[in-house]
């Protein structure tokens, strides 16, 4: 499976900027499956199937996430982002490492979010 042509709701999240501007993208698909790709890859690297009611949780946190945040953009040199693809449109926040205006709960749903990768 190809996140890219994957038809139904994902969550896209990661990092990148710096001196290399590597970017690490991680797509949680609705049906539980989990890839990454590094902005030197050509394809996605399948981390695993994660638990359904744990996918639900993220999916439901996610769009109340965006319905308060209707979206938000300042990247710095260092830059995270969540990405909330529905349908035919995606909705996108991105923050800097270092500014204190990033909505708090885009940080604390990233960290959260990481927290599945770390786990591999």
């Amino acid at each position: 499976m190809n996140p890219d042509k994957y038809k139904k709701s994902q969550i896209i999240f990661g990092s990148g900027g710096g001196f290399t501007n590597l970017v690490n993208e991680y797509h949680l698909l609705e049906n539980g499956r989990l890839y990454h790709k590094k902005s030197t890859d050509t394809v996605f690297t399948e981390l695993g199937k994660q638990n359904s009611d744990s996918v639900k949780i993220f999916f439901d946190k996610t769009k109340v996430l965006f319905d308060e945040t209707k979206g938000f953009r300042e990247p710095g040199n260092m830059y995270y982002f969540i990405k909330f693809k529905h349908d035919s449109t995606t909705n996108e926040i991105v923050w800097g490492a270092s500014k204190e205006t990033s909505p708090a709960k885009a940080k604390d749903l990233y960290k959260e979010l990481m927290n599945l990768v770390n786990l591999k």
